[in-house]
């Protein structure tokens, strides 16, 4: 009998516990600007994530946007997966914020002791680019301090 009284108060606690990240888009709608704006709502184990924005409908939402350019030749099945790829991969990011946070704090408090007073000197920059589109970049430049720039093919 303890066992089944054990087993049923875990089931119950195993219930109520949520252990996920949820998110539903609540609202869209345009800027100032003519930009789309995808008004979203995330929880945290069924508790709410506050943000700075005002509620809509009594809910505190994250700003998400986009413009024409963001889905170029999609369909509205594409337009949708693309902009809920953008929510999901916002749920994700609040999933590793807690182990982030912590991990910083660990970097910052042991491993980051000697770098106050390290200097970084340059003379030149080298950018290398593609001149003839074939997706291979080719070309480099080296520009110095002074301003002066040298182009020539990318060395090996």
């Amino acid at each position: 009998m303890k066992h089944l009284i054990c087993i049923m108060g875990f089931l119950i606690i195993a219930s109520i516990v949520f252990a996920d990240v949820t998110a539903e888009v609540v609202s869209i709608d345009k800027d100032q600007n003519g930009n789309i704006r995808v008004w979203t709502q995330y929880k945290i184990d069924g508790v709410e994530v506050q943000s700075n924005y005002p509620k809509i409908g009594g809910k505190s939402v994250y700003c998400s946007r986009y413009n024409a350019f963001n889905f170029l030749g999609m369909t509205d099945a594409q337009i949708k997966t693309r902009i809920l790829a953008d929510v999901d991969a916002h749920t994700k990011s609040l999933i590793t914020q807690t182990y982030t946070k912590k991990a910083n704090e660990d970097i910052l408090t042991k491993h980051l002791k000697n770098i106050t007073g390290s200097k970084v000197s340059n003379e030149e920059a080298v950018i290398q680019i593609d001149t003839d589109g074939d997706g291979v970049n080719d070309k480099e430049i080296k520009i110095k301090t002074d301003g002066s720039s040298v182009i020539s093919p990318v060395s090996p």
